[in-house]
């Protein structure tokens, strides 16, 4: 009798498993929602208000609230539809979609197929260098996944269901279409992969890069200087100088602008060097009015989870039998 329950015990611990992830993200410093991510942010937030209003005393518990999550953009239907479709997304396909290759196995091909990998220990410059190198070849991926997403309209019809959100939240940076994720995904392990082949040649296979709480220990750095801010209503814009080496919070709400002189600008993830080296690099001179969605107002066809899932399928059947071009995409 136990055996035969087995396979029901295992889907109904899949089942649960499953619905229960979504909610442990805020726990797991390996998302881009963990707590302390998001408290960072909040902490900039409220330090740079206070700047800016050239007030020495601090808020009071409903005026931060009111700064950091007011109502008309946390509530809003675009918000709500968020919400759910980071679940939905999360749980149904959270445990199944993957890069199709992973890092790990590049590394591993680089290795055997350039030489034997030298043997020793790397020392602690070898495993910084190896750090940043990482982190380096995963945001130029996600530049050319991108970039890609952009320009070529096969792949800017799945991308639009990212831009077809009418306010920013952090949880915006989930509304991406799984044929999104796959391509990030696939291109950032690619390129992670080898670079981390290149490194077991010169240093061995026992080369790692510094981690803190599982995650790179740069990319941590990263998610903790305001990452959470760019998927939001607060504006945060860098120096001109350094909005030129990393990409600020007001850099990438432009990128979400539906005004035309925004369009297809600040691609970057970390870095604004890919941005810088292929023109598509936008620095504010001042804080800018944006208001969010696609052109034309076709994100008021991205109102379900039905049409963030199914339109770019019905889209691209409504074109069947038309070549594709992979020039830049003529409509937004």
């Amino acid at each position: 009798m136990a055996s035969r329950l087995s396979p029901v015990n295992d889907v109904v611990d899949y089942l649960l498993r499953s619905a229960i992830q979504p909610l442990l993200f805020p726990a797991e410093a390996t998302h881009r929602i963990y707590w302390l991510y998001l408290l960072s942010a909040a902490a900039m937030a409220i330090a740079f208000h206070l700047y800016r209003q050239r007030r020495r005393r601090l808020l009071g518990l409903k005026a931060c609230l009111a700064h950091l999550v007011p109502k008309a953009v946390y509530a809003h239907r675009s918000a709500f539809l968020d919400y759910r479709f980071f679940y939905v997304n999360t749980a149904l396909l959270g445990l199944v979609l993957g890069p199709v290759v992973a890092s790990s196995t590049v590394a591993t091909a680089i290795a055997r197929a350039f030489g034997t990998p030298a043997a020793g220990q790397a020392g602690p410059l070898a495993m910084a260098a190896l750090t940043i190198a990482l982190v380096v070849a995963m945001d130029l991926a996600l530049y050319i996944g991108h970039w890609l997403q952009h320009r070529i309209p096969l792949l800017w019809e799945f991308h639009k269901i990212h831009h077809s959100a009418e306010v920013l939240t952090p949880v915006t940076a989930f509304r991406a279409h799984p044929f999104d994720d796959l391509l990030n995904l696939t291109l950032s392990a690619f390129l992670t992969g080898v670079v981390q082949g290149l490194f077991y040649l010169g240093f061995g296979t026992g080369i790692v890069d510094a981690r803190i709480l599982g995650v790179n220990a740069l990319l941590f750095a990263w998610y903790l200087t305001g990452f959470n801010l760019r998927h939001s209503h607060i504006w945060i814009a860098y120096p001109r100088w350094l909005s030129h080496i990393v990409i600020s919070p007001a850099q990438h709400q432009i990128h979400h602008s539906k005004a035309p002189c925004h369009f297809d600008k600040n691609m970057g993830f970390i870095f604004a060097c890919w941005d810088a080296l292929f023109g598509t690099l936008y620095v504010p001179r001042e804080k800018e009015e944006l208001t969010y969605g696609l052109a034309d107002d076709e994100h008021l066809a991205f109102t379900s989870l039905r049409a963030l899932y199914l339109r770019p399928f019905m889209r691209l059947w409504a074109r069947y039998g038309r070549p594709f071009s992979i020039g830049r995409a003529a409509a937004r």
